[in-house]
């Protein structure tokens, strides 16, 4: 019978791609049939006869279109095809499977690619692939047989023997390697009952230090698992595959804690049906947790009690610089104050003198009124009025009250200033105007600089707002402009006069970008990496703490992930640009921090 090229096809990639399916199918088969009481307990060995089967029938489908047949005259045990069977006729009659057992498990291999056929569909002609089926395992059959019957007893008798040698000699070395672990190990038959366990588990247990003293012995199932009935029976009632528990026990070395695991054994033949309880020892793990635990707790406390350090330095230098803003704010404030004052008296004793003049002039008209005007009464309001000075007066009052109203300006824009750069305490970001802030900044800093530095501001009027921290950011530009004057009056010295301080606002791309450069001394080449660390300062003992630029670092980089350029050269300045996101979600595209 030929076979289609379309089936050859599909019926071979169903052959490579169903061996979990065909495994599946044959333990059905031996299982009900009682052939695994003689077979291997794992899957993988029936993986591999149902991969050895699957290429002898593959061999076959590539040799020919033709389903192959029987002839007398043919040597079965030559053919590639057939080779499979004949060394697993080798091997199973060496483990002492006779010929029938042999045969009568093939034929449910058989039965099983059989049933495999008729769940496949799209093939034409199924008859030609179950036939293929039957004649590959007739061949298969015959060469087992003719290997069989080729070999004389005396043969198969030394074979037998050397097999069973090779059997104890495995027997032995997985003993040997069971008995060596130094983990506990104990074997449950399917009731939980202990069947064997390993010396380490022994120790455990009993307090024995015996290797093999429980395989060797009379009684196997004698003992139950240590502290574990409940849990084994909870998994047997369930059907649960795996547990997991942690238990103490006192142990002859004293009290320990063990990780167990407890598994049902891997046997898809159900003859060993039953349990594997793996001890860990974790006592010293447990002992290095609750150490490391400990270390990492004094470290939060540590970490946490630098912060808060760093806090109260950090604050401790808002202070000083709201204090040094405050001395020089009240200086501001003094001199319009001090007109203001001034002008309020002098229209004061205006006012009065006004006063007392439009009474004498009340006086005179009401005499006029009467028809009795008096010339002592005239004599008196021609002193009174030479005395006032009506002209000088009313020249003099605009130019107080104006003068007045420019100081109250001056205070309100002190005032206005002062509440934008401190404004609430929150350290939630709002929108907000940088150059409404650069501006509040350089208000209430007036007295820090006005004496060293003439300020020129470039500031881009379609800046957008941007979501910040307002406090935050003024104290940050705060910090630049105290320290660019103090590079400016380090500079003093060698260029003698006013230094000069530019802050420019632009946008670059995602970024609003803040700009403020000086002339003063610049930054030495070995100071660069290290003007944003904590603590680090240039100036005298007790003439700060080194938080200014880091409160910097801090406020652009960390809490509203900016980035920061700063460029200078000795003896001509130094240039700190500063980029801002322009929205509270953009990411950064460059260095968080640069020193050139």
């Amino acid at each position: 019978m030929r076979i289609e090229k379309h089936d050859k096809d599909v019926f071979k990639e169903c052959l490579l791609s169903s061996e979990d399916k065909l495994i599946e199918l044959i333990l059905k088969y031996a299982e009900r049939q009682h052939y695994t009481k003689y077979t291997s307990t794992l899957k993988e060995a029936w993986r591999r006869s149902i991969d050895g089967l699957s290429q002898s029938i593959i061999a076959t489908l590539e040799q020919s279109d033709q389903v192959p047949e029987l002839g007398p005259d043919e040597d079965f045990s030559s053919d590639s095809s057939t080779e499979f069977g004949v060394v697993e006729a080798r091997r199973h009659r060496v483990r002492g499977v006779n010929l029938s057992m042999f045969l009568g498990l093939m034929k449910y291999y058989r039965q099983a690619y059989l049933d495999l056929v008729e769940e496949i569909s799209g093939l034409h002609q199924p008859a030609s692939i179950k036939l293929l089926i039957n004649r590959v395992y007739d061949r298969i059959e015959l060469a087992y047989c003719t290997e069989w019957a080729g070999t004389d007893s005396e043969s198969q008798i030394k074979d037998l023997s050397d097999s069973n040698l090779h059997l104890t000699n495995e027997k032995n070395k997985y003993l040997t390697l069971f008995e060596s672990l130094s983990s506990p190990v104990i074997l449950c038959d399917i009731d939980g009952k202990v069947d064997n366990y390993n010396n380490a588990a022994g120790r455990l247990l009993l307090g024995t230090n015996t290797p093999g003293s429980r395989y060797y012995a009379e009684r196997r199932s004698d003992l139950d698992p240590p502290a574990l009935q409940q849990e084994l029976a909870r998994m047997v009632v369930e059907g649960t595959r795996q547990l997991d528990l942690e238990k103490v026990y006192q142990t002859p070395d004293g009290e320990k804690t063990y990780h167990i695991r407890i598994e049902q054994m891997l046997d898809v033949s159900h003859k060993f049906s039953g349990y594997t309880i793996l001890f860990n020892d974790i006592t010293e793990r447990l002992q290095w947790s609750r150490q490391l635990e400990e270390i990492n707790r004094k470290q939060s406390l540590l970490i946490e009690d630098l912060n808060q350090t760093r806090q109260q330095l950090v604050q401790s230098e808002k202070m000083a610089a709201v204090g040094q803003l405050s001395a020089g704010i009240a200086h501001e404030i003094n001199t319009p104050i001090q007109y203001i004052g001034d002008n309020t008296r002098f229209l004061q004793e205006a006012c009065s003198d006004l006063q007392s003049l439009s009474e004498g002039y009340q006086s005179l008209l009401e005499a006029a009124k009467q028809g009795q005007v008096e010339q002592g009464l005239i004599s008196r309001l021609e002193e009174q009025l030479a005395e006032t000075e009506p002209d000088y007066l009313f020249e003099e009052i605009p130019g107080a009250i104006n003068q007045s109203l420019e100081g109250v300006d001056k205070i309100a824009a002190i005032v206005s200033a002062m509440k934008v750069f401190a404004g609430p305490e929150t350290q939630e970001k709002v929108e907000t105007d940088i150059n409404l802030a650069i501006d509040s900044t350089l208000n209430v800093s007036t007295n820090v600089w006005k004496y060293h530095a003439e300020i020129v501001t470039e500031l881009d009027p379609q800046l957008p707002l941007i979501s910040c921290i307002p406090q935050e950011l003024n104290q940050a530009l705060l910090n630049i402009i105290v320290n660019a004057v103090d590079a400016i009056t380090a500079a003093d010295d060698q260029q003698p006069g006013k230094g000069r301080i530019t802050i420019r606002t632009t946008v670059e791309d995602e970024w609003v970008l803040i700009e403020v450069s000086d002339t003063g001394t610049g930054i030495p080449e070995d100071l660069k990496s290290r003007i944003f660390d904590p603590f680090f300062t240039t100036k005298a003992l007790g003439k700060g703490i080194g938080q200014g630029l880091n409160v910097v670092y801090h406020t652009i980089v960390v809490q509203h992930s900016g980035a920061i350029d700063v460029q200078s050269k000795v003896g001509e300045g130094a240039s700190f640009q500063i980029r801002l996101p322009r929205t509270s979600h953009s990411g950064s595209s460059k260095p968080e921090v640069s020193v050139d």
